[in-house]
């Protein structure tokens, strides 16, 4: 395999793992661990600091996993590979455009969130307050969705990749194809 070949495939997998590792470990272990701040200003404060700081490198990641797969899709036609990996690919493609889609979603929702008022100001502070709850709880659930739509289109991607590569390596006419790429 080349070595522009193997860094793109290598930077391609490392996009995945920062989007699926990144997300779980949110979920699993940041998340939970938070509960244990008391103020809930001061929890929100944190879980917000460290998505914030996450999400721009999430937000690269996606870019470089669908940039590899586009570009390296575009060097090759569906005559080198057989009738199941074409099937594969083309799921692939979509699956991409989708993780792409609910990363940038999940980035531009978190963002709002943030950008929410955390209390209410004026007269009537209480409903404002209530009314300001509702929404970050709102917003929270539409992150939470599109960001689970994200993990699972990213997770499918990795199962592929895997299933893929290994069409690949049966086939002679990828493998006469790919010696051009080098």
């Amino acid at each position: 395999m080349t070595a522009f070949s193997t860094a793109a495939w290598t930077a391609h997998e490392i996009g995945l793992a920062t989007a699926v590792g990144g997300t779980m470990f949110g979920r699993a272990a940041l998340q939970p661990a938070l509960r244990t701040i008391a103020d809930p200003e001061d929890r929100d404060r944190v879980s917000s600091e460290a998505w914030r700081r996450f999400s721009w490198l999430n937000l690269a990641a996606h870019g470089v996993v669908a940039a590899t797969w586009f570009t390296g899709r575009s060097l090759l036609s569906d005559r080198e590979v057989s009738g199941m990996a074409r099937t594969l690919t083309r799921i692939k493609d979509g699956l991409v455009v989708a993780s792409l889609a609910t990363g940038i979603g999940s980035f531009v929702l978190g963002r709002m969130l943030d950008e929410r008022p955390r209390d209410g100001d004026g007269e009537n502070v209480i409903s404002e307050a209530n009314r300001a709850q509702r929404g970050r709880v709102a917003a929270r659930r539409a992150v939470k969705s599109v960001s689970t739509a994200n993990l699972l289109a990213n997770i499918a991607i990795l199962g592929i990749t895997t299933v893929l590569a290994m069409e690949g390596s049966r086939s002679s006419r990828f493998a006469a194809r790919s010696r051009f790429l080098r």
